[in-house]
């Protein structure tokens, strides 16, 4: 009850009978561990199945015991290699057959009524896209958060590493199973990241020996995978989403760091024709706020599709619903972006200004050491509770290029989109690229709006000739008051958040060598460098 009062549930309607540890046996004759949750007076209601890699217990099993407690039979099964289930978990790359298969097992129980619904985030979710193409009309709807249909990007993001993130999931995988989840997040909270000292440990593919206490397989592919690699195919299904015709709800956050995935995703679903919407809320990646939004979501999206209800508004089947920075309220519109918004572009000046105008041509450059590596201050991160907040240190490092606006008159309001457009050379022919876009009061304080990042590989130029590229960052919806300016970071990395490039070649670090890199950015006319972005006319509540 004190679940349900914290994340503001609906009023239960049902009393349970959980049945723990149901062995379910897949293909392969491996089983697979699971809790059902059964009305305790069964009357042909309609199924929800979690799948999870972080057990059944504590926050995941009060999830399932929400959906069972108002009127739904309930499975959540520990995936494969976790919490009691046999074999050896492969993250990722186990989930399409152990899933199909356990939706047969469910298919087959005297209780299945023949309504199904597939809930959960993150990995959770992933498990959900594993198999939804191949379950066809089996499914009866979707509802997910915080997720992405192909998680190698997400791995490999921007043609990089995330190496923070990925080393704090790894690690939390690590010790689940022998460690107190509660105990662990209260002397994060009061000692910090206590893996901080490892992320700069050489070569990255064997920090797992130290930071996890064992070698861990999953953990060198990753490290060393090559992002073109055929190897992952298995484990990337943005090219089934047009197969997908059940209806599909999720949930995001603007600071939550698979939230431009997940926003792709949302687009391919209904160009497809399929029905879906998305909520996208003030959220990092675990926010408790997230986890309320998406289990009220989600019971509101099965009462409809699988139980009949009427929805209250006919276009709350097909909308986005987003958080607006700055005026603090709920937006509603029927696509994303918007229809009524403007594309406007600023021109990166050699004068260090972004103008619309004039631009002063000429270059500016910067040395990238990846023995310093510029930090990463904040930003979306699975590791970062706030996702947001003041970057202004970063403006002061001399490997970091700073772009101001001018002081604005009146509100701007950014909604959609933004890219940056950079025509670069370089002193080394392997170095990344990352930009973030803020906002700046008239006191200094510089908060991030969004960033963007990527690996660039040797151009395959016979010459060191400048070259463009185009980052893409997350999308956003942030008003910028008057007497505030916007300012466009520019720099070569964002450490540990995306592992060092070291200069030398794809494959480098492995024995510590590393090269400094400078970096020029040819600010010669008003499109070599060019900050691209949808606005709007700044408006109060729709």
């Amino acid at each position: 009850m004190l679940l349900d009062r914290l994340l503001k549930l609906p009023p239960r309607t049902s009393r349970t009978v959980r049945h723990r540890d149901v062995r379910m046996t897949m293909r392969d004759g491996v089983s697979l561990l699971g809790d059902v949750y059964l009305p305790a007076e069964p009357s042909g209601q309609p199924t929800v199945l979690l799948r999870s890699p972080y057990g059944r217990g504590s926050v995941f099993g009060l999830m399932a015991q929400a959906f069972a407690n108002r009127g739904y039979a309930t499975v959540i099964q520990s995936c494969r290699g976790t919490f009691g289930s046999e074999g050896r978990f492969h993250p990722f790359f186990q989930e399409s057959a152990d899933g199909i298969d356990t939706v047969s097992w469910i298919e087959n129980q005297p209780w299945f009524a023949g309504r199904l619904g597939l809930y959960g985030g993150s990995y959770m979710g992933q498990v959900q896209w594993a198999m939804a193409a191949e379950l066809g009309d089996r499914l009866s709807a979707m509802a997910m958060s915080v997720t992405t249909s192909d998680f190698q990007e997400a791995i490999h993001d921007g043609g990089g590493f995330r190496l923070q993130d990925l080393l704090v999931w790894a690690h939390l995988l690590e010790h689940q199973e022998r460690s107190h989840r509660l105990r662990n997040a209260i002397r994060e909270r009061l000692f910090g990241d206590p893996l901080k000292r490892y992320y700069a440990r050489l070569p990255v593919h064997t920090i797992d020996v130290d930071a996890l206490g064992r070698r861990v397989d999953f953990w060198r592919e990753w490290a060393t995978g090559n992002p073109q690699d055929e190897r992952w195919a298995p484990i990337r299904f943005t090219d089934t989403i047009d197969r997908i015709k059940t209806p599909v709800s999720m949930v995001t956050g603007w600071s939550d760091f698979l939230f431009a995935y997940q926003m792709r995703d949302f687009q391919a679903l209904r160009a497809c024709g399929c029905t879906a919407r998305m909520t996208v809320g003030q959220w990092t990646h675990s926010s408790i706020g997230m986890i309320g939004e998406s289990l009220r979501d989600a019971l509101e999206w099965f009462d409809i599709h699988l139980k009949g209800a009427r929805p209250a508004r006919a276009q709350d089947l097909d909308r986005v619903k987003f958080w607006f920075n700055g005026p603090n309220e709920w937006r509603s519109t029927t696509t994303w972006p918007p229809t009524d918004i403007r594309t406007t572009q600023l021109a990166l000046s050699a004068d260090g200004r972004l103008s619309d105008n004039h631009v002063t041509p000429g270059v500016r450059s910067f040395t990238y050491d990846p023995s310093d590596p510029t930090p990463s201050v904040a930003g979306p991160m699975l590791a970062n509770r706030k996702g947001r907040g003041d970057v202004r240190t970063l403006c002061a490092r001399s490997d970091v290029l700073s772009f101001d606006g001018p002081a604005l008159e009146q509100a701007l309001d950014l909604i959609g989109d933004i890219r940056v457009t950079l025509t670069t050379s370089s002193s080394r022919p392997h170095h990344d690229l990352f930009v973030c876009l803020c906002d700046v009061d008239a006191w200094g304080r510089t908060v991030n709006i969004t960033d963007g990042y990527t690996r660039l590989r040797p151009s395959s130029s016979p010459d060191a000739s400048p070259r463009t590229t185009v980052l893409k960052t997350s999308p956003v919806a942030w008003r910028v008051p008057p007497g505030h300016h916007l300012r466009l970071l520019v720099s070569g990395g964002a450490f540990p958040r995306f592992a060092r490039n070291f200069g030398i070649d794809e494959n480098d670090g492995g024995d510590g060598t590393m090269a400094p890199v400078e970096i020029t950015l040819h600010c010669i006319s008003a499109d070599a460098c060019l900050l691209t972005f949808s606005s709007k006319a700044a408006t109060s509540a729709q």
